[in-house]
């Protein structure tokens, strides 16, 4: 299963929780938040283990 990360850098819109639901249906999905979550050693594993990264 194609593994997704979701890095956040401002609060989702609609659309953007749209994509990230239909993602999860899809895909192994995994969502950062970086406004909050600063644990830089997590995200960049999550990085090197994604298949596709996607900033929002």
């Amino acid at each position: 299963m194609t593994k997704v990360l979701f890095l956040l850098k401002q609060e989702p819109d609609k659309t953007a929780q749209t994509i990230i639901e239909v993602q999860k249906t899809l895909a192994d999905v995994t969502v950062i938040d970086m406004r909050t979550d600063k644990d830089y050693d997590k995200i960049i594993g999550e990085v090197v283990a994604s298949d596709k990264i996607i900033t929002w």
